[in-house]
């Protein structure tokens, strides 16, 4: 199996459920739970890759807190390999308050930390050399290398004959294209969020939104749809809608895009083609939104095979 260094964004989430109000100047509320768990991008995507049973490295940073301590022993206690996982006496570990709806959708307080203090250099280049899949994830929250430092450790990464891959999130800084039109050609899968890549873009089908991700340089194109499903649109095959299992109620979708990319990934690490891993990516994100927590629902790859073999499509 295809060993994968997963670059990019950790935050410690609270998780505060269910937190559809707040409450006003002065007053108090009771909630149901507030739960500590490892978030972001890419330390999501590293710890649902071990528990699918996938080798994976992780590159990203933490401030020297309790946060980061957290960080760190969590992505150790998961099975993930934390060799690239630096520590920052300046800079605090980043946290995100998610607020989760009764619906199961979710808003966040984001403070930007560690992870925006992630620079080109705190990337050790001999974990690329060793692992066949990078994937750089929380783009557009990567302050210090979103742009031309990612773009040239992609480039540097395809210079080594590595399969490349990218995933956003939600800007902030509502700057979108600038921070990634640098990387994208140095893609062979890009695959965001539709709400995401409507931003990228500027198109609102999204036909027209894989369309112009092709013309800004992606090699393949994958836009998560969230309950609807996948669009994946290889470069030399028909584009085909994967739907989802919309049958199941979530309790928490926070993480789901995340557990999507970690599947589709685990199915390119066996060799599996776009449209075989895109329909696991969906199985296991069913199992990701099954619980609070963004990688408490994972499964080993095993486990997540019976389950569609039992909840077909």
């Amino acid at each position: 199996m295809k060993k994968v260094l997963c670059i990019g964004s950790l935050t410690t989430d609270v998780i505060v459920k269910h937190a559809s109000t707040v409450p006003t100047a002065g007053t108090l509320r009771s909630v149901d739970s507030i739960t500590t768990h490892v978030g972001g991008c890419a330390s999501n995507a590293a710890i649902d890759l071990a528990k699918l049973g996938v080798p994976v490295v992780f590159s990203g940073k933490t401030g020297k807190d309790s946060f980061g301590n957290f960080v760190r022993e969590t992505l150790n206690e998961n099975g993930v390999d934390t060799r690239g996982l630096v520590t920052d006496q300046n800079v605090s570990t980043t946290v995100s308050i998610v607020c989760v709806y009764e619906s199961g959708e979710r808003s966040f307080l984001y403070q930007p930390g560690s992870s925006s203090a992630f620079k080109s250099e705190d990337v050790d280049k001999a974990l690329i050399d060793e692992c066949d899949i990078i994937f750089y994830a929380g783009a557009m929250l990567m302050q210090s290398l979103d742009g031309e430092p990612i773009a040239e450790l992609m480039k540097y990464a395809k210079s080594k004959g590595k399969y490349t891959i990218m995933d956003t999130a939600w800007d902030f800084e509502d700057i979108w294209l600038p921070k990634v039109e640098a990387v994208i050609p140095y893609l062979d899968l890009f695959m965001p969020s539709i709400e995401e890549a409507q931003k990228i873009t500027c198109e609102k089908d999204i036909n027209k939104v894989a369309d112009k991700l092709f013309t800004l340089g992606a090699k393949n194109v994958i836009v998560k749809a969230g309950k609807d499903g996948a669009l994946v649109c290889p470069c030399d095959s028909k584009r085909r809608m994967m739907p989802t299992y919309s049958k199941f109620k979530p309790v928490d979708t926070t993480g789901a895009g995340d557990s999507f990319c970690a599947g589709f990934i685990a199915g390119l690490a066996q060799d599996w083609d776009y449209y075989k891993s895109a329909a696991f990516a969906n199985a296991v994100g069913t199992h990701c939104i099954m619980c609070v927590g963004a990688s408490t629902g994972i499964k080993p790859i095993a486990d997540i095979l019976k389950f569609m073999d039992e909840n077909k499509i």
